[in-house]
């Protein structure tokens, strides 16, 4: 080997482990998880109406319950040591995108569980949003956490 090769080997070696610091590197603050852990998050099916007999109803999906939404259901708890006041979700059900505000007193380690209106009278076409995630929170001290894009 010449001194012009292993000068690009070392190079190349130098390279691949400054690459390896790098992303090994804790992520900043912004970066971080999210301080609430969503557990579910289910789109609700419209159960309006008289029940009658199995023998009464329409054959197909609608036999077993309403081919229309009722609202989303979030669980989820607070993660941090923080009081939260205020959390924005963003969910996405059959590619209609929804911003879900939930507002309250949340004590850290508290799981919480709401309905919400957000994609109701749509139609139904399962209990899973394709997307669901907490973006924005406020905390009681005034501080925030936004969800980097």
């Amino acid at each position: 080997m010449t001194a012009l090769s292993d000068g690009k080997r070392s190079f190349g070696l130098a390279a691949a482990a400054l690459a390896a610091i790098l992303c090994a590197a804790p992520a900043p603050a912004s970066a971080q998880s999210a301080p609430i852990s969503v557990s579910s998050c289910t789109v609700l099916q419209y159960q309006g109406g008289a029940r009658r007999p199995f023998w009464f109803q329409p054959p197909g999906p609608a036999r077993f319950g309403s081919l229309y939404t009722d609202g989303v259901k979030i669980v989820y708890a607070n993660t941090t040591n923080k009081v939260i006041t205020r959390v924005g979700f963003r969910v996405n059900y059959r590619g209609d995108i929804e911003r879900v505000i939930d507002v309250g007193t949340f004590s850290p380690g508290v799981t919480i569980d709401h309905s919400f209106g957000e994609f109701s009278g749509l139609a139904y076409l399962g209990p899973r949003p394709n997307e669901c995630r907490a973006v924005a929170v406020r905390f009681a001290d005034g501080s925030s956490w936004h969800r980097p894009k």
